[in-house]
């Protein structure tokens, strides 16, 4: 301790102290946060990355892959309500609860008839 740091009062070190407690506290909150949004980044990117992978599927189950021309305009509407029609399958597989919530807020607003 220097000879300086003996003549200042008590509470300007307590004070010091506090304001640097406050400060180490506002940092770990911003690292949590920051934490918690990288986190719910990645899961939200993960469950896109499984919906592509299962859409792939879908398309190659409903047998739009491989070599053939372009799908005329018609045809290009058939193809996407099948591979729908199929990934919707999946994916009622894959997260039936989802897929409940979805028929439950479906059938809510019938209610109101």
């Amino acid at each position: 301790m220097s000879h300086d740091d003996e003549n200042e009062p008590e509470s300007l070190h307590d004070h010091d102290h506090e304001h640097e407690h406050h400060h180490d506290h506002e940092v770990e909150e911003a690292l949590e946060e920051a934490l918690e949004l990288d986190t719910q980044s990645q899961i939200f990117l993960e469950m896109r990355r499984q919906n592509l992978e299962l859409l792939r599927i879908a398309t190659e189950v409903a047998g739009y892959t491989g070599e053939h021309g372009p799908l005329k305009q018609n045809d290009l509407r058939n193809a996407l309500r099948n591979i729908w029609e199929v990934f919707a399958e999946f994916y009622n597989w894959v997260d039936p609860e989802e897929a409940e919530e979805d028929e439950d807020e479906e059938e809510g607003g019938d209610d109101d008839e």
